[in-house]
């Protein structure tokens, strides 16, 4: 997830301001080099599922896999799919079509249906609560069509919406709202509820297409330092500042040469804004405070050199702030911007700018 991760909407951005960012994103993009595609849905944000490899092959019904494997029971219909709770972290591995592990979630139980079923429903025992709901729907009749679907827990509507696209997998994060709690075991389902043609302008199909399969998974947030990271690279390129760097009131700083998990702190005039980004070298978690208010915390699951960035542009004379903890902060005040990381094993840097919006 690349994306930025803003605290608040901006009040009154100016279009440069927006276009600015976008082409920082962009050049953050750029030096990550090609990854999957990301797809952004509604509720909390969004990720792709990488589909090389071969799935995990186990038959309804067979013997217990071995230890740390994920296993396989049948329900009605297609089989659902569920993952060990204490299975061993193996990167790269599948269960179906989907990666097991991805953007520090771990898939924990997978279905299937035809499109023309119109539901999949799987059985989901929690251990964790901070989820990923992920769809991939290949085979539909054009790449252009999307199925509408609603996510129940329980038969209870989660309140959640999804689009499942064909050749294209889909996360859509929900945390708090799904009224389940970690011990729990529920019945999840996802419905189709309608298709639409994306291409140009778009049009909402009136029947909903019978070809095409639907695959729908379960996925929960896991600990930093259980998630399998892929190998290290025998030679890593230093981190080096994108074109927001040379921008008017930019600092970069960079992690400490003998410490790379040491917090590093630089002192600036507050503008009533901010624009942070961590460019690591390494895996990691990433996060930048104001005044010991924590504004970005990102996790870093490879070597690509992408890290989290967060923005907040707020106009001079504006009451409004992206982070409640910092009203009292006025303009021109100094202010303390500290970056730290955990789990680092080799240089960082940041680059930081209070923003002046007249």
């Amino acid at each position: 997830m690349d994306e930025r991760s803003a605290h608040g909407a901006p009040a009154r951005a100016r279009l440069e301001e927006v276009q600015r960012a976008i082409a920082v994103r962009r050049r953050r993009r750029a030096v990550a080099g090609a990854a999957a595609t990301v797809a952004a849905l509604a509720v909390v944000g969004a990720s792709t599922v990488a589909l090389s490899g071969k799935p995990a092959q186990f038959a309804p019904g067979s013997a217990t896999p071995p230890a740390g494997e994920p296993t396989v029971s049948p329900s009605a219909g297609e089989p659902t799919v569920s993952a060990s709770a204490t299975a061993k972290p193996v990167a790269g591995r599948k269960i179906g079509p989907f990666a097991e592990y991805s953007g520090g979630y771990r898939v924990v139980a997978v279905g299937s249906a035809p499109v023309s079923a119109k539901s999949v429903q799987l059985t989901w025992a929690v251990n964790s609560t901070d989820v990923r709901f992920l769809s991939y729907c290949p085979g539909l009749a054009s790449k252009h069509t999307s199925l509408d679907a609603e996510i129940a827990i329980d038969g209870e509507p989660a309140a959640i919406s999804v689009n499942c696209l064909s050749e294209v997998n889909q996360a859509t994060g929900s945390e708090s709202r799904l009224g389940v709690s970690a011990g729990d075991t529920v019945t999840v389902t996802f419905t189709v509820t309608g298709a639409q043609d994306m291409k140009g302008a778009g049009r909402q199909l009136a029947t909903i297409p019978a070809k095409g399969t639907v695959h729908f998974a379960v996925a929960e947030k896991v600990p930093f330092n259980q998630y399998p990271l892929p190998d290290r690279p025998a030679r890593l390129e230093p981190p080096k500042p994108d074109g927001m760097a040379s921008e008017p009131g930019t600092r970069v700083v960079r992690s400490d040469r003998a410490d790379p998990n040491k917090p590093v702190s630089v002192t600036m005039p507050w503008h009533r804004g901010y624009d942070f980004t961590v460019v690591p070298q390494t895996p990691g978690i990433y996060g930048v405070s104001v005044n010991g208010v924590t504004v970005l915390t990102g996790e870093v699951y490879d070597y690509a050199g992408n890290g989290p960035n967060a923005s907040c542009q707020v106009e001079r004379n504006d009451q409004a702030v992206c982070v409640p903890g910092l009203e009292s902060v006025r303009d021109g005040d100094e202010v303390t911007i500290t970056v730290t990381a955990q789990h680092a094993t080799g240089p960082w840097l940041a680059e930081l700018r209070s923003q002046w919006q007249d």
